[in-house]
């Protein structure tokens, strides 16, 4: 059997395929919206909280001689960095619940990495800073709302 491509019939097609497009598009684009940049941050997050877990097993001269006060400041710098480009991103993305209630979760978590951060940067004694290291509550899959 020979099937014949006429102008009418790509239009049929392609009329088709917007239609549907058009249909799923705004909820698959809202789920994909700012993926890689949640992506991003919920790895960075990550790392973070498995310094966390460092420091809370090791030694205080450990945590000294490993520099892991600055270490972790630095990788709370750089997670809140990352959280803020999803969360700019989400403001960007609009029309969606799921966008509104990702931008808060991610809000939320840049709030509490950088009260985490301030908090450790005053901290001048290793002890006391070790100690406060380890009220950080960051879970290991840390609270990106894309999932």
């Amino acid at each position: 059997m020979r099937h014949l491509v006429t102008p009418a019939s790509m239009i049929v097609v392609a009329g088709t395929t917007v239609a549907i497009a058009l249909l799923a598009g705004p909820s698959a684009r809202a789920q994909a919206a700012c993926q890689d940049e949640e992506t991003m941050a919920q790895s960075m997050v990550q790392d973070v909280a498995a310094s966390v877990d460092t420091v809370k097993k090791e030694s205080e001269s450990d945590f000294e001689s490993k520099y892991h006060q600055k270490a972790l400041t630095n990788k709370l710098t750089f997670a809140m960095s990352a959280v803020d480009g999803a969360v700019q991103c989400l403001d960007k993305a609009s029309g969606d619940p799921t966008v509104a209630a990702r931008k808060d979760a991610e809000s939320k978590l840049k709030a509490k990495l950088s009260d985490y951060r301030t908090e450790l940067k005053a901290k001048t004694e290793p002890k006391a800073a070790k100690e406060l290291i380890a009220t950080f509550d960051l879970p290991p899959a840390a609270v990106t709302a894309s999932k």
